[in-house]
């Protein structure tokens, strides 16, 4: 194993202790037969630090285990190659699959109830040089968002959104990367659509999480249940809402298309950059512009940042990267700043939990004749700020203002970078 600093051994134990103690306290104990697998450890101390995905990473003599929480990767501890093997073992017959060394990338899945939680695990095997690699999305029930209110959308944008929601008609969709928080936005609407005397119809790849009071339909291939066949089949159960889980081709796309132009409320998701960008992908996915001009009603783009502890940030100067970019994007340089810290109660990292940045675009007519002009996104990002559109970079600006988050988190997920783009154009 290669040679550590100081300073890095600190760190790590520290991690260790705070993140892993079961675990720990398990394989440090080798001379007698423990009555708990490592498997069983590593969960619970997993779920404990609010991981999303655990990672067993396999080195020519150990194996590194990583925990992913709040969206950021965080090296917990190393194990010798045999301890590693026998983790990756135990996983994989958690999930039923071969624990012979894989030759290709194999998939499975497993319930595990964890204090009365019934928990989602999704296993992924996949062969490297020095071994076996396995990722462990960890799926825990979501956090109880009943209303958009409580998402930390802009008020304006909650304004919007709710009157397309008392609306009949027109295509909403929630924009951003892997990992955004797009999900979770969609399911508050589920929340507040199911209060109200609406008939409500989803058409899922996978079904996520389970909305009682919502029909969700789960897109199964090996029946013939599609999305083209499961749109026809929505379509005649008489839905007022109508949600496609993810736009992600061109089949989901003209599925999407087939529900707004029945003129039922559809609702998705899609990956772009920001707002503006979900025109460019939906051209992409072989949209015509006619097609998206007479359905897109309402665009809500977002990221996730990691939320500052409360218990130990701490006012400084930004420092000299964040100072170039808020330049760069025609931003005025605070003196002082909220700064990340560390301390036991956000295991020592700075941060604890997450928080969406939001932009969200309500169409107006000349949008509408841009798109159908064809006009790129440039233009029509320029449109949106010559007429004072609240873009994501302002409210993330407004949340670093009142400590939620930083200046780093801005530019590590790319809401600093939007607003480079806004700036140039």
């Amino acid at each position: 194993m290669s040679e550590k600093s100081s300073a890095q051994r600190r760190f790590e134990r520290h991690l260790r202790d705070h993140l892993l103690v079961e675990f720990c306290q398990l394989i440090a104990d080798d001379d007698e037969a423990p009555e708990t697998l490592e498997a069983d450890a590593l969960l619970s101390d997993a779920v404990s630090a609010r991981a999303t995905d655990l990672h067993l990473d396999p080195f020519p003599d150990h194996y590194r285990v990583r925990l992913r929480i709040d969206g950021i990767i965080v090296d917990a501890v190393e194990v010798s190659y045999d301890q590693g093997r026998r983790l990756v073992n135990q996983f994989k017959a958690m999930a039923t699959l071969d624990p012979i060394p894989s030759v290709r990338c194999n998939e499975g899945s497993f319930v595990y109830t964890l204090d009365d939680i019934d928990l989602d695990l999704r296993v992924t095997s996949i062969p490297c040089v020095s071994g076996d690699k396995l990722a462990i999305r960890v799926l825990t029930p979501p956090a109880s968002v009943q209303n958009i209110q409580e998402l930390g959308i802009p008020s304006e944008g909650i304004g919007w959104i709710q009157r397309w929601m008392d609306a009949t008609g027109g295509m909403f969709l929630v924009s951003g990367p892997t990992g955004s928080g797009k999900t979770t936005t969609l399911y508050a609407l589920l929340h507040e659509l199911k209060l109200s005397d609406s008939h409500v119809v989803t058409l899922e790849d996978p079904v996520e999480y389970e909305v009682p009071g919502i029909n969700q339909v789960q897109v199964d291939t090996a029946h013939e249940l599609d999305f083209a066949r499961g749109t026809q089949a929505m379509l005649r159960l008489d839905p007022d809402y109508v949600l496609i889980g993810e736009i992600r081709d061109v089949p989901s796309a003209q599925a999407a298309i087939s529900v707004a132009t029945s003129g039922r409320s559809m609702m998705a998701t899609l990956h772009s950059r920001d707002a503006v960008g979900t025109i460019t992908s939906l051209r992409n996915l072989g949209l015509d512009d006619y097609e998206i001009a007479a359905n897109l009603g309402i665009v809500a783009s977002q990221r996730l940042v990691r939320r500052l502890c409360k218990e130990c940030r701490t006012k400084g100067q930004p420092d000299e990267i964040s100072r170039q970019w808020l330049l760069d994007a025609g931003r005025e340089v605070p003196e002082e700043t909220w700064l990340p810290t560390g301390c036991p109660s956000c295991n020592n990292l700075g941060y604890r939990g997450r928080l969406g940045v939001f932009e969200v675009w309500q169409l107006t007519e000349e949008d509408y004749g841009r798109i159908l002009k064809h006009e790129d996104e440039h233009s029509l990002r320029q449109a949106l700020n010559d007429r004072g559109q609240q873009m994501m970079l302002d409210d993330g600006m407004a949340k670093v203002e009142s400590g939620e988050t930083t200046f780093r988190e801005l530019l590590r997920t790319g809401v600093m970078f939007s607003g480079l783009r806004s700036a140039r154009e």
